[in-house]
């Protein structure tokens, strides 16, 4: 467990510089914010400034300190691992290292050593802290761990300069014999190359063999299903008795009429919706999307009104898992039935672009919505066979002239 805590230091001319101390797995950081208020404007009871209008940047400014801090003890202590003191010693100098960067007193080789790339990790998280997802920058924790262990297996330092191909091949089978999947490998391989490609930015390295072809980001398409209309039909109508099971089983069916990421789902809600269409701006492109709303996603969102809550998309998963079998168990369809098993967040995005397509939406007007950016990956998004495409393409005038 990880806690802050502001406090006053003596009272000087232009009033008390305010400090902080963070305490974690028995080790205490303290650090200077860099502000000053005057001493009887300061609440230590709620760690704020007062009156709060007059103060309001200041406060602002203590809530992302304290956010900074407790996101990167997050990301550094896994919950429920255990470190040795020697370990937890070590991420106490990566925390002091990201802050004083955090606060501005800091770049990044202010003390004429360049970092190694495994030191450079917490630099770059604590300088897109603002600007990527807690998750994104999660990621980038998972990658240094692995670049520890795998250096303690090779007996050598990892330098940017000895990022080649060869460190490639060396890595991506280290990955693969830890039983990570192809397309987890590939998300690692596309982080070390975006380090790489800051590094290179900030001139702490001019190695630049990330680049070439040999480095390539291992894919394995996985999300290979998609349901049909009269599927997703079948599915709402699915007798499921378990209220949570149900709802998330409505939010999965509401989502095959909007198309967007689990991450949007909470966005979808009446508020936003408009003329028959709902507003979203999308959390992972921040682009505005408007989308024509299906009678459906009216009918479900006042079943539930504002207890819709929004599952993780974790637990959404295994929810689905279950439907899937369940569905397979009562026989919901005639046709492929093993497909159900496969049936996750995901499928609504395939599911939504590939019914409009077949439907006959324009394929530009569908990539609106999507946010696909070109003809070719939008194609090899959707799920349609060429039977499938020959039978929505047999009634066109140009087949029938």
């Amino acid at each position: 467990m990880a806690t802050v805590i502001f406090y006053l230091d003596k009272e000087r001319k232009n009033g008390c510089l305010i400090l902080v101390t963070f305490t974690f797995n028995h080790q205490r950081l303290r650090f200077s914010t860099g502000l000053n208020v005057p001493k009887k404007a300061w609440e230590n009871e709620e760690q704020k400034a007062k009156p709060l209008k007059d103060y309001s940047e200041t406060n602002k400014r203590l809530r992302e300190i304290n956010n900074f801090l407790l996101d990167t003890y997050d990301k550094f202590f896994q919950k429920g691992a255990k470190f040795p003191q020697d370990e937890v010693k070590k991420k106490s100098e990566e925390i002091r290292e990201a802050f004083q960067i955090f606060i501005g007193r800091k770049e990044v080789n202010e003390d004429n050593r360049k970092p190694t790339l495994i030191e450079f990790i917490p630099i770059f998280q604590a300088r897109y802290s603002n600007k990527l997802t807690p998750n994104h920058i999660k990621h980038f924790t998972g990658i240094k761990n692995h670049l520890e262990k795998y250096e303690k297996r090779i007996g050598i330092p990892i330098e940017f300069e000895t990022i080649n191909k060869e460190f490639y091949l060396g890595f991506t089978d280290y990955l693969k014999e830890v039983n990570l999947k192809p397309n987890t490998v590939g998300s690692h391989v596309r982080r070390l190359k975006r380090l790489m490609n800051e590094a290179v930015e900030d001139k702490l390295t001019i190695n630049q063999e990330h680049r070439s072809k040999s480095f390539k980001v291992i894919n394995e398409e996985t999300d290979k299903i998609y349901l049909n209309s009269d599927e997703i039909q079948a599915l709402y109508k699915l007798k499921i008795d378990d209220p949570r099971m149900q709802r998330i089983r409505d939010l999965f069916v509401l989502n095959c009429h909007t198309g967007l990421r689990h991450s949007d789902w909470p966005k979808v809600c009446l508020k936003d919706i408009e003329d028959g269409k709902l507003y979203v701006r999308t959390q992972k492109t921040k682009e505005a999307v408007i989308i024509p709303v299906h009678p459906l996603i009216i009918e479900i969102l006042k079943r539930y009104g504002p207890e819709l809550h929004i599952p993780t998309n974790q637990e959404a998963n295994r929810v689905l898992r279950w439907i899937g079998e369940y569905a397979v168990l009562k026989k919901i369809t005639k046709g492929n039935l093993e497909k159900w098993l496969q049936i996750r967040t995901h499928t609504v995005r395939r599911s939504f672009a590939t019914n409009a397509y077949m439907s006959g939406v324009p394929m530009l007007s569908i990539m609106q919505i999507t946010g696909h950016r070109t003809t070719e990956s939008f194609l090899k998004y959707i799920r349609v066979t060429k039977l499938e495409n020959a039978t929505k393409l047999k009634d066109h005038p140009f087949f029938n002239a």
